[in-house]
């Protein structure tokens, strides 16, 4: 079987490995073991505090958190965009459909307690943008406590 990957990186989710630890142990491995020859080719790159697999973030908390900031942020950036979008119906879907799911999809795949705070500012900024679109901006006149209902 050939292993052909353009990008192979190791994640060492030990705290007390240094990343320079990580790559010494990495290397000597891949030393003492002929059959991960094929892995020091490849260039493979060493991580200590989290990466990305298959769009869910693995590592410690302080690297999640991060990215699911720059997630949230995206997602937050991009419902912006979609101002233009003038059918009711169709901004809707956009909203429910896309954007609302690239956040749910990390939802169901990170602890709670990393990202709540950062779905709370999505969910704020998504039904905001529904009002607005669905009031003709006459939702700013709302109390708070009428703005939670909706």
């Amino acid at each position: 079987m050939d292993l052909i990957v353009q990008k192979f990186n190791v994640f060492f989710p030990d705290t007390s490995f240094s990343l320079n630890t990580a790559r010494f142990a990495f290397e000597s491995a891949v030393r003492a073991d002929p059959a991960l020859a094929d892995l020091a080719a490849m260039g493979a790159g060493v991580l200590t505090d989290g990466m990305c697999v298959a769009g869910v973030p693995v590592g410690v908390d302080a690297w999640v958190k991060t990215f699911v900031t720059k997630q949230a942020w995206s997602v937050i950036t991009d419902v912006a965009k979609l101002d233009i979008v003038s059918d009711g119906l169709l901004h809707n879907q956009l909203l429910n459909f896309c954007q609302n799911a690239r956040m749910a999809f990390l939802g169901h795949n990170t602890p709670t307690p990393l990202l709540s705070e950062f779905m709370a500012q999505v969910d704020d900024t998504i039904v905001e943008v529904v009002c607005r679109h669905g009031t003709g901006g006459g939702r700013v006149d709302w109390s708070p406590h009428l703005r939670k209902i909706c």
